[in-house]
């Protein structure tokens, strides 16, 4: 059985053809009961309208028409066509009975019956049919002995016909029934597979975009989205617009496919993306863009690189923390000396701040490697500072270098490990003095506390030539330096610290000189 006849009309492939054939049904009963009661000529019979035969024309057109009404409902293909089968072969039983010289016109109804039946149910039901409608024939060719030379020659030619029809109505349903499953099966596999493509697009890391020929992005994945801080899809979306710069490099590429390209930087994050650049398809002008954010391999070789230091820095932590034990034990021998005058005493004292110092600086590294938290606690933040600037001066005499102090009156206190913030301002100091100075000029820093209302805001100023553009992304990095002598980890372990008591690090670009900018929170308001 051919199972799209399980279906309802509606939601049948070949539905509307399905109507159309009930409605080649009902104007088929309508003729036909026109010709029954119509005046007797060469086209009719003139048959009384109230007589059985004009009854059952009538009767015809009325089932025909409820068949025609149901199907707009949901019974299934199959019942309706077998009772249309059914109401058809009565009416043409009836009708043959009463009228044996129709013959010709029911039997050309008939075959659209056997027709209809084969194609939609399958090729036993035709054959099924157009064996009852032979036996209709075959009945009525008997019953009427005197009109058996009118119904002769149409008689054998009818039932072959009824059956040749069924079998290649039938074959032509079956084929039809195939093609329709095969096209069902293709349109569920390629389902399967958009939505499979659809995933596997939203989890790259990298960003897929087509561009149209008006350089307008089709479709993107999120990942392209944040990273170009694309608008909604519903809305135009330009590519020149969210990236100029990727807008220029894909005008250069479609110039020469084989030029070299540099990474660009997009968004507000500045990541460096390096874009390459295909043809949808051979025969397409939109171009498929994939975007390769290559900070993610980055961040990957540093946490790679970072989790070399912790192990690397628990072995040094050991070999240096054994000569700062004895530094520290003979400092303290010493103190206890009574040939020591006053600067000797002043020179152990710095010793042993600065061994304490040093402990706290391994700590705080290897804290970092084992991504250990934070302390934090409430203190006086303008008092740290105070206290920092006198502990700078004496550990590490200016001379005709200047520390400028600039804190607000009253107490204002912060939320973080003191530890860290100190840490913090030793590097930051430390580069102002050394790095942030003119040639042949002494250094001129400031350390400035403000309170912006969401955070704790403490500047590092210095008057020197400042950095340059292209070295300010990566001052961040681990292992970055400018400097022939410098290991790149202090503005990374400074920021990370910063980061760890939920504040931040920035530099900032001044016009004479720079600054970097340290955020930390607010202590809880008392209860």
């Amino acid at each position: 059985m051919n199972a799209l006849s399980q279906q309802s009309v509606s939601r049948h492939p070949l539905g509307a053809e399905i109507r159309l054939y009930v409605i080649y049904r009902l104007t088929a009963a309508v003729l036909v009961a026109m010709m029954l009661v119509f005046p007797e000529s060469s086209l009719s019979w003139g048959m009384a309208i109230n007589s059985p035969a004009g009854f059952t024309g009538m009767g015809y057109v009325l089932v025909s028409a409820l068949l025609w009404a149901l199907s707009y409902t949901q019974i299934r293909v199959q019942w309706q066509l077998l009772m249309g089968a059914a109401i058809d072969l009565a009416f043409a039983a009836i009708v043959l009975e009463l009228l044996p010289e129709a013959i010709a016109v029911i039997g050309v109804l008939l075959l659209f019956t056997t027709a209809s039946t084969a194609l939609l149910i399958s090729t036993s039901f035709g054959a099924l049919v157009a064996t009852l409608a032979g036996a209709v024939l075959i009945a009525v060719y008997t019953g009427h002995e005197t009109d058996q030379g009118n119904m002769g020659p149409y008689l054998i030619p009818l039932m072959l016909a009824y059956f040749t029809i069924a079998l290649l109505a039938g074959r032509i349903g079956h084929r039809i029934a195939l093609a329709t499953w095969a096209t069902s099966v293709q349109r569920q596999e390629i389902a399967e597979l958009s939505a499979l493509t659809e995933q596997i697009l939203e989890r790259l890391p990298a960003g897929v975009l087509v561009i149209d020929p008006e350089g307008d992005i089709q479709s993107s994945n999120e990942v392209a989205a944040q990273l170009l801080q694309l608008p909604p899809v519903g809305d135009r979306r330009s590519l020149a617009v969210a990236s100029p710069e990727l807008q220029r490099m894909l005008q250069m590429w479609e110039k020469d496919p084989t030029a070299e390209r540099a990474p660009v930087s997009v968004g507000p994050e500045s990541r460096q993306i390096e874009p390459q650049f295909f043809k949808l398809h051979a025969d397409s002008d939109d171009v498929l863009v994939f975007l390769e954010d290559t900070s993610l391999a980055t961040k990957r070789a540093e946490s790679i690189t970072l989790a070399t230091l912790g192990r690397f820095s628990a072995s040094l932590a050991h070999e240096i923390r054994n000569p700062l034990s004895a530094i520290k034990y003979s400092a303290q021998l010493l103190q206890e000396s009574d040939n020591l005058d006053v600067m000797d005493r002043r020179m152990l004292d710095i010793i042993q701040q600065q061994i304490q110092r040093m402990n706290g600086i391994i700590d705080s590294v290897l804290g970092l490697a084992r991504r250990e938290r934070a302390h934090p606690e409430d203190f006086d933040l303008g008092q740290m500072l105070r206290d920092f600037v006198t502990e700078y001066a004496a550990g590490f005499p200016l001379d005709n270098d200047t520390l400028e102090l600039q804190v607000p009156k009253g107490v204002i206190r912060a939320h973080a490990d003191p530890k860290h913030v100190h840490q913090i301002l030793m590097v930051l100091v430390s580069n102002a003095r050394y790095y942030g100075r003119m040639p042949d000029q002494p250094a001129q820093m400031i350390l400035r506390l403000r309170d912006e209302g969401m955070h704790l805001l403490i500047d590092v100023l210095d008057r020197g030539p400042g950095i340059q553009e292209h070295a300010q992304k990566g001052l961040f990095r681990p292992f970055f330096t400018t400097s022939s002598h410098g290991t790149g980890l202090g503005l990374y372990i400074a920021r990370e610290l910063a980061r760890a008591n939920e504040g931040d690090l920035q530099y900032l670009r001044r016009a004479n000189g720079s600054c970097f900018r340290l955020s930390l929170p607010h202590a809880p308001a008392s209860s």
